[in-house]
C-alpha cells in the first residue's frame, strides 16, 4: 500500500516537472513573444499589465523586464523604464534577445536625457570596453565631457570618435569648438573645414568658421561663412550680427549699419542679442557722426537693461555735451568742420599752426609754435597738439607713445584736448613730463573762446 502512494506520488512530481518544462519551453516564451508584439504594435497599457503579472511570478525572467522597459519608454514613462533597465543588468543574463550593448545604449541615453552625468558617464565607459568599434559612445562621452567643460579629455574622446568613423561631422564640429575657445585659430578653422567638407549644410561649423576667421583677420572670407549660415534659422540673427560686426571692423560703417537693421527685423524683442545689435548699431552712428541715432538705440537698450555694457556712461557723456550747442557741433561735425574746429581752438590758445595732420575722422594732430611776440626773443620750439573727439577715457599708452616721438619732432611740449576724461595712469605719467592734459570741461572753455 506505501509502495503504491510512492509510486503515485513519484508520478505526479514528474508529470509537474514535464509540466513546467513545457510551460517554460513552449508556452511561456510563445506569451512573451507575443507581449513583445504588443509592444512593437503599440499596445503598452496592456502589455505593461502582462509583463508584471509574469514578473511576479518569475522576478528574475529577465526578458520581461527589458520589455517592460521597453513599453515605459515607449508611454514616455523614463523613471520606470530606468528601474527596469537596470534590474536588467543587476541579473545579468544576456542572450539574443537581451543585448547588454542595446540596454546599457538605452540606460546611458536616458541618464544623459536626465542630466545625470555620473550615470551616463559610468555606462558610457563599460559600452567602450564591450563594444569598442562605436564611435558614437566616444562621441556621447566626448560631448559629455565637453558639456560639464572637462576640455582636454573632451578633445580625446572626439579625436577617438573620428578615429572609428572619419566621416562624423559632428565630431569635427565640437572638435572645433574646443580649439576656438583655446584661441588655437589654425586647428579650429581645419576642424570646422572638415566638419564642412562632410556635411555642406552643417550651418554651425560655417558659423564658427567665420568667427574664426574673423579673428584671423580674414573678414571677406568669414562674411562669406555667415552668408551661409544665416540660412538657419537658429543662426539668422547671430550671423547678420557677426557680419555686421566684421564690416564694422573694416570700418565699411554704413553696410554694417544694414546688417545690424536686417538682424533686427529677425531679433526676438528684448533680446540680449537685439541688445547687442543695437550697441554695434549705435557704436557705428557716433563713429559716423550721428549721434542722434546713437542715442537712441543707447535709450532703447537702457530700457531693458540698465547696466548693458557702457550704454550708461555713454548717455551721460553726450547728456552733458547736449547742454552746450557748440559741443554737440563739435562731436558731429563732418571731417573738414572738425578740421576747422580744432584749428580755432590751437590758435586761441595763442599758437601759431605750421603742420595739420588728419588722422581719422576723430583725431587731428597739430604741430604749432607760440604766436610772434608772446615771447619775442625766445627760440621757437614746435609742440604737439592732439585734439581727439571720443567717448572713452585716454590712457597713458597714447601718452608714452607721443613722448617718445618729441624729441624726433623737435617738440618741447604735447598738448592732448579730448571731448572725454583721462585715466589716472595717464594723469600720474603726464604729471611728471611736459604734457598737458584738458579734458571735456576744459574744452567747453577753449571752445567758448574760438
Amino acid at each position: 500500500m506505501i509502495f503504491t502512494y510512492v509510486v503515485i506520488f513519484i508520478f505526479f512530481v514528474f508529470l509537474a516537472i514535464i509540466i513546467l518544462y513545457v510551460l517554460h519551453a513552449f508556452v511561456l516564451p510563445r506569451k512573451i513573444d507575443e507581449i513583445a508584439r504588443m509592444i512593437e504594435a503599440g499596445q503598452t497599457k496592456m502589455a505593461i499589465k502582462k509583463l508584471n503579472e509574469l514578473i511576479e511570478k518569475d522576478d528574475r525572467n529577465s526578458y520581461a523586464h527589458y520589455l517592460l522597459a521597453e513599453a515605459y519608454l515607449r508611454e514616455d514613462n523614463k523613471k520606470y523604464a530606468i528601474v527596469e533597465y537596470r534590474q536588467v543588468l543587476k541579473l545579468g543574463r544576456f542572450d539574443e534577445k537581451v543585448s547588454e550593448v542595446v540596454t546599457r545604449s538605452r540606460l546611458a541615453k536616458l541618464y544623459l536625457e536626465r542630466k545625470a552625468t555620473e550615470e551616463a558617464k559610468k555606462e558610457l565607459l563599460i559600452l567602450t570596453k564591450i563594444d569598442p568599434g562605436n564611435f558614437e559612445n566616444y562621441f556621447e562621452l566626448g560631448k559629455l565631457f565637453f558639456n560639464i567643460g572637462i576640455m582636454d579629455k573632451a578633445t580625446g574622446f572626439f579625436r577617438k570618435s573620428i578615429e572609428f568613423n572619419e566621416r562624423h561631422d559632428q565630431s569635427y564640429y565640437y572638435l572645433g569648438q574646443i580649439y576656438y575657445r583655446n584661441s588655437s585659430n589654425a586647428d579650429a578653422k581645419q576642424a570646422f573645414l572638415n566638419a564642412i567638407k562632410i556635411d555642406p549644410n552643417n550651418y554651425k561649423s560655417h558659423y564658427f568658421l567665420g568667427l574664426v576667421l574673423r579673428q584671423m583677420g580674414d573678414y571677406e572670407w568669414a562674411i562669406k561663412e555667415f552668408e551661409i549660415s544665416q540660412k538657419s534659422e537658429e543662426l539668422k540673427v547671430k550671423s547678420f550680427l557677426a557680419k555686421g560686426t566684421c564690416l564694422m571692423e573694416k570700418g565699411q560703417h554704413p553696410k554694417a549699419i544694414q546688417e545690424f537693421e536686417r538682424g533686427l527685423k529677425f531679433a526676438r524683442r528684448d533680446s540680449d542679442i537685439e541688445l547687442s545689435l543695437r550697441y554695434f548699431m549705435a557704436d557705428c552712428q557716433e563713429k559716423m557722426r550721428d549721434v542722434h541715432a546713437a542715442i537712441k538705440n543707447w535709450e532703447r537698450i537702457v530700457e531693458v537693461d540698465k547696466d548693458f555694457r557702457d550704454v550708461q556712461e555713454k548717455l551721460k557723456f553726450y547728456a552733458e555735451f547736449r547742454q552746450d550747442d557748440r559741443i554737440k557741433d563739435f562731436m558731429i561735425a563732418g571731417l573738414s568742420q572738425f578740421e576747422h574746429l580744432s584749428r580755432k581752438i590751437v590758435e586761441s590758445m595763442g599758437m601759431r599752426i605750421t603742420d595739420v595732420d588728419i588722422l581719422s575722422d576723430t583725431e587731428i594732430e597739430i604741430i604749432a609754435i607760440d604766436s610772434e611776440g608772446k615771447w619775442r626773443n625766445a627760440r621757437q620750439t614746435n609742440k604737439i597738439v592732439r585734439v581727439i573727439r571720443t567717448t572713452d577715457s585716454i590712457q597713458e599708452r597714447l601718452l608714452r607713445q607721443m613722448h617718445e616721438t618729441m624729441k624726433s619732432r623737435n617738440a618741447m611740449r604735447i598738448i592732448i584736448i579730448t571731448t572725454s576724461e583721462f585715466s589716472q595712469t595717464a594723469l600720474d605719467f603726464a604729471n611728471t613730463r611736459p604734457i598737458e592734459l584738458y579734458g571735456k570741461s576744459d574744452l567747453i572753455k577753449l571752445l567758448s573762446r574760438t
